[in-house]
């Protein structure tokens, strides 16, 4: 497994940061699913994956508590968590007491000593950038105040966040407060790719979300495998296969024979980036993505030419 230190902060994490979502049912069981996801987990820390990223919001920390609790690499672990305070329903305001709450819970359900990073996260209802963009300068203070307690009590590390959109990244970039920014970013969800010289320049780190776009950057998606019934086969989802065979068009290359571990060392091309965060349900996908990231990791000029190609829409707009 390979190594980045993630800018803004002091850690060394993993490339891979496993995101158990779906990983297991959202109830203690012992069901084939659970089961699964319990292995993945275990895999993933003996194949040396040490981020594990996960949200009281998912409600599969149960599974990750069962293998943690006793796992002689349990203390080698750095975690990041969601902390979406304000929330959706809070009215803008900041609930410092909230905010306490979710990293408490995540310490005693993680059995972690500390959260090495935060994915903070200010949501409105409906959350939109109007309502978004003047909260930030609202509650920003309150933030600082709150994280700095709780990191001088050592309960947590770095403060990093999810701004949604980019005219929020940027709104948060220029507070000043944050070690870098967490969002969506595959050669389909560019958005971001335009800060990315501003992040280098103040000494911000980066996660990616979503690097396999919800499995459209896959080799299961790929349109000549696709099944009759395969949900993928509907109208909505043309344009995002439209898209994809331009990305295999472009990059064939560097995709060789599998889309799904391009679509990860893709996102590995920037420097920028400390690690991806994937969601692995199986020891099988572990195994797979582990060994996407073992060979040589794409020139960073890969970013560039696949910013090109976004930029002009895919050659299908218009």
């Amino acid at each position: 497994m390979k190594y980045r230190r993630l800018a803004g902060t002091d850690l060394d994490v993993s490339v891979i940061c496993l995101g158990p979502m779906r990983a297991a049912a959202k109830t203690p069981g012992g069901d084939a699913r659970s089961k699964a996801g319990e292995a993945a987990l275990r895999a993933a820390l003996d194949a040396g994956i040490n981020f594990l990223h996960s949200s009281y919001e998912y409600e599969t920390r149960w599974m990750m508590e069962r293998v943690l609790r006793d796992h002689p690499k349990r203390h080698d672990v750095h975690h990041v968590i969601k902390v979406p305070v304000p929330d959706f329903k809070d009215g803008g305001r900041f609930d410092a007491a909230k905010f306490r709450l979710r990293v408490e819970e995540a310490l005693t359900d993680l059995h972690a000593e500390r959260i090495a990073v935060l994915q903070w996260m200010w949501r409105s209802e409906p959350n939109e950038d109007a309502l978004r963009l003047p909260m930030l300068p609202a509650v920003m203070d309150d933030v600082w105040a709150t994280f700095e307690k709780m990191k001088a009590e050592g309960k947590v590390g770095h403060l990093m966040t999810f701004p949604y959109t980019v005219p929020c990244a940027r709104a948060a970039i220029e507070t000043g407060r944050f070690a870098g920014l967490i969002a969506y970013y595959n050669p389909i969800e560019m958005e971001m790719a335009e800060l990315f010289p501003e992040m280098e320049r103040r000494g911000m780190g980066f996660l990616c979300i979503r690097p396999l776009y919800e499995g459209i950057l896959t080799d299961a998606r790929d349109p000549a495998r696709l099944k009759a019934d395969d949900r993928f086969r509907e109208p909505r989802y043309a344009k995002d296969l439209a898209r994809r065979a331009r990305i295999a068009e472009s990059f064939a290359a560097e995709i060789g024979a599998s889309m799904t571990g391009f679509a990860v060392r893709f996102a590995l091309a920037s420097p920028l980036v400390g690690s991806v965060i994937v969601g692995l349900n199986s020891p099988a996908q572990v195994e797979g993505i582990a060994a996407a990231v073992a060979g040589d990791l794409p020139d960073p000029s890969l970013v560039g030419r696949a910013y090109d190609l976004w930029k002009s829409g895919f050659g299908l707009d218009g």
